[in-house]
Parts: structure tokens; C-alpha cells; sequence
């Protein structure tokens, strides 16, 4: 599981980030929330993720603090509830 990730913002948009990390592209999932707090693109940053593996997908969500993730993570826990 990837539980963060540190390196340079590369772009953000309302619901997405790109993080290079070590020459890797990273395509991350946020929420709004975590939008406001990310740093101007080409600055360092630290996205805490949630890696959601399907058999069909593979998708990384990306926090700016414990607490969303925490939240994300007890959200996705209830029957019925998808990312």
C-alpha cells in the first residue's frame, strides 16, 4: 500500500494533483478540502494517499491531513459506500 507520498506538486486541479516523486508521475484523487492546502504547483509537498486497488483499477486518493483520510477510510467501510 502507498501511505504517502513526498516530492514536487507538478499541477493540481479541484480534484486532482500530479506528484512527482523521484522522476515518477503520481495521479492523486482530491477532495476539495485537500485542494485549498496544497502548496503553488512546482513547490515540495506531502500527500498522505489511500491506494485503492481493484481488479479492474487501481486509483490513489490523496489527503492533506490524517483526519480526511481517517474519514475517507471509515466512509469506504460502509456497505453500499464506493471512493
Amino acid at each position: 500500500m502507498i501511505t504517502f507520498l513526498d516530492g514536487i506538486l507538478e499541477s493540481k486541479q479541484p480534484t486532482m494533483a500530479i506528484m512527482n516523486v523521484a522522476g515518477v508521475g503520481y495521479e492523486v484523487h482530491i477532495p476539495l478540502s485537500s485542494f485549498d492546502r496544497l502548496p503553488a504547483a512546482g513547490a515540495p509537498c506531502r500527500i498522505l494517499t489511500y491506494d485503492n486497488v481493484r481488479e479492474d483499477d487501481h486509483l490513489l486518493f490523496g489527503f492533506m491531513s490524517e483526519d480526511e483520510r481517517r474519514m475517507f477510510i471509515m466512509l469506504m467501510s460502509v456497505s453500499g459506500i464506493g471512493p
